[in-house]
């Protein structure tokens, strides 16, 4: 798309250029949220549970109190407006126990805090916390993840005895017919372990009592800068723009820190009843006790076709652990199942979602949010098919990928569930380049080599009423403000390119401020690959906007016509008659132009796509795994910046192979967390991504938002754990022809044990 007013600057959307950002981040010139320093901050620490359940019998705070530089010991009595608690998605069905800010009566996982402590120095809040004495009495409890949902035990909540709810199932087709006795079917029980978000940056809060305001001022490490305003206002009875949230930069999230976390209320409402700056940094194991966990999933499918291989239907039961309180992980079962339908007609389905509470952290979003899952399930489960029916596994993709010719495909998904229209796609195409690039497998002495496929759809940009605000000063800078929070994707290059290209401006004079609530009215946080498109269309709708201005300003000076008018060389010309011509600063107020778009379009999502391939050598002895080769074949749109996005497909594959043969947030059989640092808690470094991915990039067309982007972030991602699950699999049943590969991590212990059995 281009715009109706021209202009000679050339266009940027497209082009391969390096983040400008990335020079003051890798300098130390980035701001985070610890980079905060006001004059006399105080220091806050908190109390934590050390057990996964008890009941808070008494806290005594009297050797606490007295310590130098203690300033206030708090508990939930003392802070009644905080009563309420967090307000989180909860699915029909869920008992609502609300996320407590500060816990009175119960702790219910390891970690969870019951006292706050604020004082003068960082030490010194930390000493004093250690020196708060709790009766905790011990209750029942049961441990996250597989182990919650191999026992099935009841969680107890005080008087509230039920942990288990049944969300209604999702249903289309003839689910009956599908599974009818001529049918050929498979099944496949798989198994996911929690993995936590893991980022550079832990958890941090720095908040400031604003006397000019008589407000507050908070710098946070967040996704959800909105999300966090508005929950410390109602928490703190304030208007909501009183209180300005700010994320200049973020040292990743990843997901984990897409919603609002008790640390940031709290100590938002230090600085806000004593008047004085304070500051929270989570230590690396605070951080990963606390910080939101995503999977910890089980899965349970039969999938049925004829005998010729033609897809029937999908039946199944997910039972997805939340954790001790229903945070946003609760609404992954939705996306899972969602994103079972992969690329493929499938004409029934019957999914029940199963939540389960469990004494551990709360369950959020992680890069993908539920998307690897259902990508994993349903490509299991087609592998499954496969063997069952004694075809190709490839061949039996082809058999039922949706036809370009089928686009846009109604999915059969209900109405409610996101709008399942596929807008765009050729899954087909993007299937025989992944198999013509992964090549034969190659052979390698002592190891046994495997070759795994998984096709993968996306849904991307949720979300509507993105805000994006252009103001040009006199001087020519052109200030583009944007409500999504950089956490590492390259915001403010992304949106200059989109901003230049669409204002016909020189890219160095445009300067972008994102991640603070003052610039621009409410916007949804930085998730589910919604930047390029949700961003990216209300900045193309700012920058155009402001451009009809600034000619239609011209065209009353040269007393022309808008349309024939040009920017040309930092002036406004006639078409054809450059000596008619402006300056374009002259037609600039001195108090400067001003525009505020919202990009707000009917259908939301639009649909990236993908398949993956790869080749691995399995170590029979040692049970390790070897990436040979990796292919990603993808369609995420047309591309802003060709760097950035090569950029997070490649990181998003290093992310995908951490889920799939490393990252485990563990907990023991009593809810205590076994990996709450990175000693414990893998992640893939540069020594693990042994294989830079081949990338094949192809772009079919969108008409879901004017500018034809899709999202990518999570699109190098998603497919990992099935293909690499797929390849590991296709090696080891040279041993043991019956071995199956369903549970992620494929960890060294668990090959030597399907070889062994």
């Amino acid at each position: 798309m281009r715009n109706q007013y021209s202009s000679s600057v050339p266009e940027y959307i497209g082009r391969s250029m390096r983040r400008v950002e990335d020079r003051r981040l890798i300098t130390g010139r980035g701001r985070y949220a610890n980079d905060i320093k006001p004059e006399g901050a105080l220091h806050v620490a908190f109390c934590r549970s050390p057990v996964p359940h008890a009941r808070i019998r008494a806290v005594d705070r009297t050797s606490a109190t007295g310590m130098p530089g203690v300033v206030a010991v708090w508990t939930a009595e003392d802070l009644p407006e905080i009563a309420a608690g967090l307000s989180d998605f909860g699915p029909p069905g869920l008992e609502q126990r609300g996320r407590p800010i500060l816990n009175r009566d119960e702790v219910n996982y390891a970690g969870e805090a019951y006292a706050l402590v604020v004082a003068e120095t960082n030490y010194g809040a930390h000493d004093a916390a250690e020196a708060m004495l709790a009766e905790l009495e011990p209750l029942p409890a049961v441990a996250g993840g597989l182990n919650a949902i191999a026992e099935g035990a009841p969680l107890v909540h005080g008087d509230m005895k039920s942990n288990i709810a049944n969300s209604a199932p999702t249903q289309f087709g003839d689910i009956k017919a599908a599974f009818a006795t001529d049918s050929v079917i498979a099944k496949v029980t798989l198994r996911a372990d929690r993995v936590a978000g893991a980022a550079m940056e832990p958890r941090c809060v720095t908040a400031a009592y604003d006397a000019e305001t008589d407000g507050l001022k908070v710098w946070t490490s967040t996704q959800s800068i909105f999300g966090v305003r508005n929950a410390i206002a109602s928490i703190a009875g304030l208007p909501e723009e009183r209180v300005r949230v700010i994320a200049e930069d973020v040292g990743g999230g990843f997901g984990a820190k897409g919603m609002v976390f008790p640390e940031e209320v709290l100590t938002a409402l230090v600085a806000w009843r004593l008047k004085k700056a304070a500051t929270w940094t989570a230590g690396r194991s605070e951080d990963g006790a606390t910080t939101a966990q995503a999977h910890g999933s089980a899965i349970d499918l039969e999938i049925a076709a004829d005998k010729n291989g033609k897809l029937r239907g999908l039946r199944g039961r997910i039972v997805h652990d939340v954790g001790a309180y229903a945070g946003s992980g609760a609404g992954q079962p939705v996306i899972i199942i969602g994103h079972m339908l992969s690329a493929y007609v499938l004409p029934a389905m019957d999914i029940e979602a199963v939540l389960v509470y469990t004494n551990t952290c709360p369950t959020g979003f992680i890069r993908g949010g539920g998307r690897p899952l259902g990508n994993y399930a349903i490509e299991r489960a087609m592998d499954a098919l496969a063997a069952e029916l004694k075809i190709d596994r490839i061949d039996l993709r082809r058999r039922n990928l949706i036809a370009p010719d089928q686009i846009p495909y109604t999915t059969g998904l209900p109405a409610g569930r996101g709008g399942y229209v596929y807008d765009s796609g050729d899954y087909p195409k993007l299937l025989d380049l992944a198999v013509e690039a992964i090549g034969t497998k190659p052979a390698v002495n002592g190891k046994l080599i495997g070759l795994g496929i998984a096709c993968c759809v996306e849904s991307t940009a949720f979300g509507r009423g993105e805000p994006a605000k252009v103001r040009l000063d006199k001087d020519g800078i052109a200030h583009l403000y944007i409500g999504s929070t950089p956490g590492g994707q390259g915001h403010e290059t992304m949106a200059a390119l989109v901003a230049a290209d669409r204002l016909g401006w020189p890219f160095d004079k445009i300067k972008v401020a994102a991640g603070d609530t003052a610039n621009v009215p409410f916007a949804l946080l930085t998730a589910g690959s919604r930047s390029a498109v949700q961003v990216g269309n209300a900045t193309s709708r700012a920058a155009t906007a402001m451009k009809r201005q600034l000619l239609d300003r011209g065209a009353e000076v040269l007393e022309a016509d808008a349309q024939d008018l040009v920017i040309e060389d930092g002036a406004i010309t006639v078409r054809g008659t450059p000596a008619r011509r402006v300056p374009v600063t002259d037609v600039i107020p001195e108090n400067g132009l001003e525009v505020l778009e919202t990009f707000d379009p009917a259908r939301p999502i639009t649909f990236s796509s993908g398949c993956h391939a790869a080749i691995v050598a399995v170590d029979p002895d040692t049970g390790g795994v070897e990436v040979l080769r990796y292919v990603i074949a993808h369609d995420t749109g047309k591309a802003i910046n060709q760097l950035t996005l090569e950029g997070q497909i490649l990181g998003g594959y290093a992310h995908g192979l951490g889920y799939a043969m490393f990252e485990s947030a563990a907990y023991d059989a009593d809810g205590t967390p076994k990996s709450s640092s990175f000693l414990d808690y893998s992640i893939p470094s540069a020594g693990e991504v042994t294989s830079t991915p081949i990338l094949v990039h192809i772009e079919t067309p969108t008409y879901s938002n004017p500018e034809g982007f899709k999202g990518a972030g999570e699109s190098g991602t998603i497919p990992v754990p099935a293909a690499i699950s797929a390849a590991v699999e296709d090696a080891i049943r040279q041993r043991r022809p019956d071995a199956v590969v369903d549970r992620i991590p494929i960890t060294p212990d668990r090959i030597v044990e399907l070889l062994a059995n």
